[in-house]
């Protein structure tokens, strides 16, 4: 298989791994349901960054990810990604790079409300301490596997596609 088709590819399983952890990291996850039940401005749990996405981004997601694999896994692929395969793939890794920032900025803003929250909770006295949080490094990954498929993209504009 072709280095390009396997940076695709790599991209796509690490980002779809970095879909699956905790979108949040703290240590006040365990008194969140307990907390929801007498305040429901608080979450019943930290969902997953993929079980944090609406319904209509996840549709999406899934059919940019069946793109980028089947253009990946298409005949011949001892050969590089032609031009046209590799246009197409390096704007399905631009987007979403795109989406997965902007899921990153909006994951700091709920880790500061929550942290918030956490702080008036237990200045209430209903929880022993502050918690503190953090955006988890779920992002990270996502972020590395969308950088991979935009590169494998662009690999396809800087050489031959027999190399």
């Amino acid at each position: 298989m072709h280095r390009n088709r396997l940076i695709a590819l790599a991209g796509v399983i690490i980002g779809v791994i970095g879909l699956f952890i905790k979108s949040l990291n703290t240590d006040g996850e365990g008194l969140l349901e307990t907390l929801n039940a007498a305040n429901p401005d608080f979450p019943d749990g930290i969902p997953t960054i993929w079980g944090g996405l609406d319904t209509w981004a996840q549709v999406v997601l899934v059919i940019l990810i069946i793109v980028v694999v089947v253009i990946a896994v298409r005949p011949d692929i001892a050969r590089g990604l032609d031009r046209n395969s590799s246009m197409i793939v390096a704007g399905i890794g631009v987007a979403l790079l795109a989406y997965a920032v902007i899921k990153w900025m909006d994951a700091g803003d709920k880790a500061d409300n929550l942290q918030a929250a956490f702080g008036q909770a237990a200045e209430g006295g209903a929880i022993p301490a502050a918690f503190e949080v953090s955006r988890s490094v779920g992002f990270l990954v996502l972020i590395v596997g969308t950088v991979l498929v935009l590169f494998a993209g662009a690999m396809g504009f800087m050489g031959d596609v027999e190399e």
